[in-house]
């Protein structure tokens, strides 16, 4: 797993990097605002699962994943990330920073399930 921050990401939503953005928090929080683009995909107790429903996101498991939460204090992003390193996925991301680094530089989101 490797450490990507907000200016980063941004880069890669501007240059339309291909890439899997997925949001790790429960669909409460996705539906509240989220990062445009992103999918839901909530990490559980279980993580071979959550493995799996990346999965169906995603044609391989080198292709590159970015995944982010609330906070640089939450620590789902990167209990997600490393649940998809341990999978078998190789060219995995965690945006630390989340929701509250995104918004507080006034980038944009979305609000609702459909991303």
């Amino acid at each position: 797993m490797k450490i990507i921050n907000r200016y980063e990401l941004a880069s890669m939503l501007d240059d339309n990097e291909v890439f899997t953005l997925i949001n790790a928090l429960p669909e409460e929080d996705f539906s509240q605002g989220h990062i445009p683009g992103s999918v839901n995909i909530p990490l559980s107790d279980d993580r071979s699962e959550f493995a799996r429903e990346v999965e169906h996101h995603v044609e391989s498991t080198d292709e590159k994943i970015v995944v982010y939460c609330a906070s640089s204090s939450c620590p789902v992003s990167r209990d997600a990330a490393d649940a998809l390193d341990q999978a078998g996925f190789t060219n995995v991301f965690a945006y630390e920073g989340g929701m509250k680094d995104w918004q507080a530089a006034a980038l944009p989101i979305e609000s609702g399930m459909h991303a």
